[in-house]
Order: C-alpha cells, then sequence, then structure tokens
C-alpha cells in the first residue's frame, strides 16, 4: 500500500518536472497560447460572470474558510489526525507552489486578463490549491459520510470542483493549460505525501 503511495508522488514529481522543462519550448508555447485563444467562442458574458466567479473557490482567502469549516467537522467527529494533516497539507502546498513561481518566473498569458492577478504564470496556485484541497476533502470525509448516494454526490461535487476551477484560468486567460496541469501534478504529490502520512499514523497504532 505505502509503495503504491510512494510511487504516486514520484509520478506526479516526474510529470511536473516534464512541464517545467517543456515550457521553455517555443512549440509548447505556441500550442499553450493557441489552446487559450481557442477558448475565444466560449467566452460569453454569462460564462464569463460563472468561472469569474467559480474561480474564487480555488483563493486561499476562500479555501481557508473552507478548510476551517471542514476541520470542525472533523472535530466533532474525532478524528484528529486529519485535522490536522488538512491545513497542513494546504500550508505546504501554498509554500510549495511560491518557492517554484518565484525560481521559474514564467510570465502570465499575454492577452487581457478577464480577472485581476499577480505575480508569476507556473505552476497554477488555483489548480494546486484545488487539487490539494479538495482531494483530501474527498480522501478524509468520504470515509465518514454513511449514506451511499451523500458520499457519490460528495465525491462528484469535489472533482467537479478541481476540473472546473482548472479550467476556468486559462479560460479567462490568466493561466496557460501547462501552468494548470503543472499545478495539477503537484497537488497529486502534496495528496500523495498526506496519504503516506496517514498510512504512517495507522501502523504506528496497529504496532502499540
Amino acid at each position: 500500500m505505502a509503495m503504491n503511495r510512494a510511487w504516486i508522488v514520484i509520478l506526479c514529481a516526474l510529470v511536473f518536472l516534464a512541464f517545467a522543462l517543456a515550457i521553455r519550448n517555443s512549440e509548447v508555447v505556441r500550442l499553450d497560447n493557441r489552446l487559450i485563444q481557442d477558448l475565444d467562442p466560449l467566452r460569453t458574458k454569462p460564462l464569463i460572470a460563472f468561472f469569474s466567479k467559480l474561480t474564487d473557490f480555488g483563493d486561499s482567502k476562500l479555501l481557508i474558510l473552507i478548510i476551517i469549516l471542514s476541520s470542525l467537522y472533523l472535530l466533532l467527529r474525532r478524528k484528529i489526525f486529519a485535522l490536522i494533516l488538512l491545513p497542513t497539507a494546504f500550508i505546504v502546498e501554498r509554500c510549495l507552489n511560491e518557492a517554484l513561481k518565484n525560481q521559474i518566473m514564467r510570465h502570465r498569458p499575454n492577452f487581457p486578463h478577464l480577472v485581476d492577478v499577480s505575480g508569476y504564470s507556473f505552476p497554477s496556485g488555483h489548480a494546486m490549491n484545488a487539487s490539494t484541497v479538495y482531494g483530501l476533502l474527498i480522501i478524509l470525509i468520504t470515509p465518514l459520510i454513511g449514506i451511499k448516494w451523500i458520499k457519490v454526490l460528495w465525491i462528484g461535487i469535489n472533482l467537479a470542483m478541481i476540473l472546473l476551477i482548472g479550467f476556468s484560468r486559462p479560460f479567462l486567460r490568466v493561466h496557460f493549460f501547462t501552468d494548470v496541469l503543472a499545478g495539477y501534478s503537484l497537488g497529486g504529490l502534496v495528496v500523495g505525501l498526506a496519504l503516506l502520512a496517514m498510512i504512517f499514523i495507522e501502523r504506528r497504532k496497529n504496532s502499540r
């Protein structure tokens, strides 16, 4: 079990490295720019308004509120390790994102941005945020849900949030698709590390 999780972490790291190298390639840059332009027919006023609001669910400020509410639920269910793991993973992910952005220093798409942004582009912080937090909400809270259809709904909502928030970034012209995919890979890495921590703690409990 632990080895499988370790391979997930390694794979996510390799995928990120592949994207970090690929964005230096002129053909990849051209493809990135073309994909953003190809979304122009979809950029109607209703969809712009929708994705401008939805993308906020990948913003750190709103996610902190979601983490607090989720932590209160975990506290009520006496899941102390999960209660610690969720905010810890988020802090690690935020620090990792900032460090990599400042190291790689990729500029944002040279198109009119449809929402206000600042800082560098690669990897996407919103994609990392979403895949880390909503991914962990699936892993940590789904086993606590007793009703099957609510469990399925919970998983579906969180998966949809990950995918839609990621899509919102190039749709709003503030990230390239490679930024988003790299963000997903690093979010997967953080979730994989969290799973390894869970396995380690569980084994420690069982060995007592």
